[in-house]
């Protein structure tokens, strides 16, 4: 990708020559519509526009950082009713949400090289619309993330034929970071974690991305499950709804093993962990906890 790669109106695309990374310049979305007394998913609904029938909406972002053919976003909205929170939806609308995450997955990941579907919540990261809703950026290179996930994954199966994440899902079932242990669904406190209270959630089964589970199956109604009782044991250990991003890690390549990974900024009650100077200009991420202690006190939260 050149330094000026591939420019669409209201959108540029510079690489960066010290990291080989890529920042995605929207001057257009400084006018967004942060501290408007009107929800535009509110007037959105009032004007009908929400699919008839429809329990979730995949929205066009009316703001959009990224543009065909370069990329798509959307706003996933989780309900129809504006003052709820990730916490207030049952596991049946959670499992909808499941499910569209799956939809545009499927829809999007036909066009672009990355879907990546994720979640803010809380104005301490950034949440600038109360309404509950994630969102979804279909993308056309791959995020440095998942770029690097995706090369130590290669490199493991080319080493040895296996895959690295199922690797790291045995050991750490057994071990004394896990937090959630179904079926279908495994979730620890990464030895390696950025944040006090970081969860990854790995599918026990190898598959790449969301949209090769079965809809509506007994997978996608564990990991509603799942993320209720995790999101809801934030709360509980931070005494107050916690701030959090989660993501969902897929790929259209079969090495690739999809997991979603919880990232809470809360470490104490009443007090965040914030990406400062060491994480945000160094890349050097300093935690204040041992993940063994962190996991047993969610573990607690969640009995």
């Amino acid at each position: 990708m050149s330094e000026t790669a591939e420019q669409v109106p209201g959108q540029r695309l510079i690489r960066n020559p010290l990291l080989g990374t890529v920042v995605v310049q929207t001057p257009g979305r400084m006018n967004r519509r942060e501290g408007a007394t009107e929800c535009p998913f509110c007037a959105a609904v009032a004007r009908g526009e929400w699919p008839a029938g429809a329990a979730t909406w995949a929205r066009p972002n009316d703001f959009p950082p990224l543009r065909p053919p370069v990329g798509e976003c959307y706003v996933l909205l989780y309900a129809r009713e504006h003052h709820l929170s990730f916490v207030d939806l049952g596991t049946t609308q959670v499992a909808e949400i499941v499910d569209l995450w799956q939809q545009v997955y499927l829809d999007l990941s036909a066009r672009y090289a990355c879907v990546m579907t994720f979640e803010n919540a809380g104005a301490a990261i950034g949440q600038t619309q109360s309404h509950p809703h994630g969102q979804t950026y279909g993308v056309a290179f791959l995020p440095p993330t998942i770029d690097r996930e995706m090369a130590e994954i290669a490199a493991a199966h080319d080493h040895d034929g296996a895959c690295l994440l199922c690797q790291i899902l045995a050991e750490e079932a057994v071990g004394p970071r896990v937090v959630i242990d179904t079926p279908h669904w495994l979730g620890f406190v990464p030895q390696w974690a950025r944040y006090p209270y970081e969860v990854h959630l790995y599918s026990r089964t190898h598959v790449a991305n969301i949209g090769a589970l079965p809809r509506g199956g007994d997978a996608t109604q564990e990991l509603a499950s799942a993320l209720l009782r995790v999101v809801r044991a934030y709360n509980s250990v931070f005494e107050a709804p916690m701030p959090y991003m989660l993501a969902l890690h897929q790929l259209g390549d079969p090495r690739y093993h999809f997991h979603i990974e919880l990232l809470p900024v809360g470490r104490a009650p009443g007090k965040l962990k914030f990406a400062a100077s060491s994480e945000s200009a160094f890349g050097l991420w300093l935690n204040d906890a041992v993940p063994d202690a962190k996991a047993a006190e969610l573990r607690a939260a969640m009995a």
